[in-house]
């Protein structure tokens, strides 16, 4: 225990200092652009990888925001109660189609489900709060930013880039540490667990990022100052995004377990492969995690280089 915590520790202390050396050049996303010493204007970051995404489920999901939109536009109108019971049902479609696209950590849970052992709930729990705390982190920024001058979408946008951003970096960093974990129970052939907690928790905690899509509908309701239905929306959405990460989750923890039960009657073999699992696991984790957040460590890179 003492050494997981204080792999914990160094983690920690690591990443403040990567903060503070890689934020103090950067643009400061509330403020705008910035120049640096030279005169020269500081560039924004780089927004994390992104995928374009599969251009049926693209259309379907413009689908359903503009019917969303003029469900909003026809409730300001009427109040009805059947058109509350339609931006809910929209709004639920719309979170799953939206997390079956890149991105919603649905990548993320499959690795850890694949790496750790966890009881048969836990990929239900972890999904649907990875979702609640991703739509949750848009309407808390949103509500903040809303007495801010300037185009609100905007400037939530280069706030997010930022969080998704630092929350990838914080995975790398962990995702490294749990590697070093793995390898060292594959040599002793033995897993006490502690590490799979810390995997767990910054794997929820890189979730608190503001969902694009929940901004988008956020936005709109703000335009027509039905704040409240539009806060009832993103929760619906968040319920529909859950889905798809659930799914995930469950398809590695299903594989996981199938792997295992195979195994039973060889407890040294059972051992082994579980070490060299989780050690595939969290490799996989952390080479995602490096992969998507490359670009924007890179112009972080650049920003600190054209001081």
């Amino acid at each position: 225990m003492r050494n997981s915590r204080n792999g914990a520790v160094r983690i920690a202390a690591a990443l403040a200092l990567l903060f503070a050396c890689l934020q103090a050049p950067s643009a400061n996303p509330f403020m705008g652009a910035q120049t640096g010493a030279n005169g020269k204007q500081v560039r924004q970051a780089s927004p994390v990888r992104a995928y374009a995404g599969d251009r049926g489920l693209v259309a379907k999901q413009a689908t359903l925001r503009d019917a969303l939109g003029d469900y909003f536009y026809s409730w300001k109108e009427s109040g009805s109660r059947s058109l509350f019971w339609g931006i809910i049902g929209v709004s639920f479609l719309y979170g799953i189609l939206h997390a079956l696209g890149p991105g919603h950590r649905k990548t993320v849970i499959f690795s850890l489900y694949l790496a750790r052992k966890a009881p048969p709930w836990e990929p239900a729990g972890t999904g649907a709060l990875l979702a609640l705390l991703h739509a949750g982190a848009a309407v808390i920024l949103l509500l903040a930013l809303r007495g801010v001058t300037g185009a609100i979408s905007g400037r939530a946008d280069d706030i997010t880039v930022y969080m998704e951003g630092f929350a990838y970096v914080l995975l790398i960093a962990v995702a490294l540490y749990l590697v070093v974990q793995a390898i060292r129970d594959l040599a002793r052939g033995a897993n006490d667990g502690k590490a799979d907690a810390l995997g767990l928790g910054t794997i929820l905690v890189t979730g608190v990022y503001p969902c694009p899509g929940a901004i988008l509908i956020l936005v709109l309701s703000l335009t027509l100052d039905i704040t409240g239905i539009g806060i009832l929306a993103v929760l619906a959405m968040s319920l529909g995004m859950s889905v798809p990460i659930i799914a995930s989750g469950y398809l590695a923890w299903f594989g996981r377990t199938g792997l295992f039960l195979a195994l039973k009657s060889n407890g040294t073999k059972l051992a082994r492969v579980s070490a060299a699992v989780e050690l595939f696991g969290y490799s996989f984790l952390l080479v995602f995690a490096f992969y998507m957040a490359e670009p924007f460590m890179l112009s972080l890179l650049r920003n600190a280089l054209s001081r």
